[in-house]
């Protein structure tokens, strides 16, 4: 094979071995040290090994040593007598002059100015007290609503006894309401308790005789109803009046 020749091609070129030739010397053996090495020693060691020579040892001088400098009490920094003598110990500051600089007003032109003259107060005038006209009064006081009778509602078959009755069927508006005025002012003398009023089907009495009764103009009405059938039913109204005070 290729390497094979080339390996002993390597092999003629190396020229052989003299075999006579003397063995080298073997190294000095370097006792090795029983107890701690000093550095000098070391380097001697690695030298000698190298094949030089150690340079000489000095002797080390003998360093004097300071004497002892007796401890003292400290002392405490004088502290500064005013604010000035603190200002001047900082660094970069500068104590500023007592005072601070006047400043000059500006020069004020001087102009005449006229002397005011006195301006005359006017007395105020006196003060008149306003009495309430008890006429003016009364006009404006609100007028009290005048009592409106009570309307309730009765049961539509039962019949009940009444003091008196009227019969306005036939009559007019204005006749018929002037007619029930005179009748509820002589039941209210005669001390009646109820009158029964019949207007019939004219839905004309009917609306006048409720406008009244809401109009307040008949204060001795108390309280008023439709009237049951057997009465007169949707055609009839009773009218009840005011209990008359009791006699003390």
């Amino acid at each position: 094979m290729a390497w094979k020749q080339d390996l002993a091609k390597l092999k003629q070129q190396l020229e052989p071995e003299t075999p006579n030739a003397a063995p080298k010397p073997p190294p000095k053996v370097i006792p090795k040290p029983t107890g701690p090495i000093r550095l000098d020693d070391e380097d001697a060691i690695f030298l000698s090994a190298m094949g030089l020579k150690s340079a000489p040892k000095r002797v080390a001088e003998p360093v004097e040593q300071p004497e002892p400098i007796e401890a003292s009490a400290p002392v405490a920094p004088k502290a500064p007598e005013t604010f000035m003598d603190a200002i001047k110990d900082l660094k970069g500051l500068k104590p500023m002059a007592k005072g601070l600089p006047e400043r000059s007003a500006p020069p004020v032109a001087a102009t005449s100015v006229p002397a005011a003259r006195p301006m005359a107060v006017p007395e105020p005038p006196p003060v008149v007290p306003i009495t309430p006209d008890p006429a003016v009064a009364t006009e404006t006081e609100p007028l009290a609503q005048p009592l409106q009778p009570l309307r309730f509602q009765l049961a539509a078959g039962m019949a009940i006894e009444v003091d008196g009755a009227l019969d306005l069927r036939g009559h007019s508006l204005v006749d018929a309401l002037e007619r029930l005025k005179d009748r509820l002012g002589d039941g209210q003398v005669l001390g009646w308790r109820s009158l029964q009023v019949t207007l019939g089907p004219d839905p004309t009495l009917h609306e006048g005789l409720l406008t009244l009764l809401a109009s307040g103009q008949l204060p001795m009405v108390a309280r008023y109803a439709q009237a049951p059938v057997p009465m007169g039913g949707t055609q009839a109204w009773l009218l009840y009046f005011v209990p008359p005070p009791s006699a003390s």
